[in-house]
């Protein structure tokens, strides 16, 4: 699994197993947030069995799941909610995409792009 650092405060990955959210717990991840619905994949991972495992282990979790490319302002909004409690925050979907493109929306609102353009421009 690629795990992007998007800032010091997120970062975003493809699908996510059960055996993942220990790792996560241990990068000193505080908040765990699914973006995928249930049922995209054949064999996909059922977003219930990885928040049993961060419950069970303590680690806070969300789900916050929209299809591809049908962010609404409400998910928009809901995540800029989430940045502001300033928990390290890792969220998963398919492929990372669109947690990412989660993240570019709510980020904007609230004054982080330019750490995310720094790191960037350093790759």
């Amino acid at each position: 699994m690629h795990i992007e650092q998007l800032t010091s405060q997120v970062s975003v990955s493809g699908q996510i197993t059960v055996e993942d959210v220990q790792g996560f717990i241990d990068q000193g991840v505080e908040l765990l947030v699914c973006n995928r619905p249930d049922g995209e994949d054949e064999g996909q991972i059922e977003y219930k069995l990885i928040e049993a495992e961060a419950q069970r282990l303590g680690l806070p979790f969300k789900l916050l799941a929209f299809r591809s490319y049908q962010i609404t302002p409400e998910n928009r909004d809901e995540f800029v909610c989430l940045i502001q409690t300033r928990k390290r925050i890792h969220c998963y979907c398919r492929s990372g995409a669109r947690s990412k493109r989660l993240w570019r929306e709510a980020n904007f609102l609230v004054g982080g792009e330019a750490e995310y353009d720094a790191k960037c421009d350093q790759a």
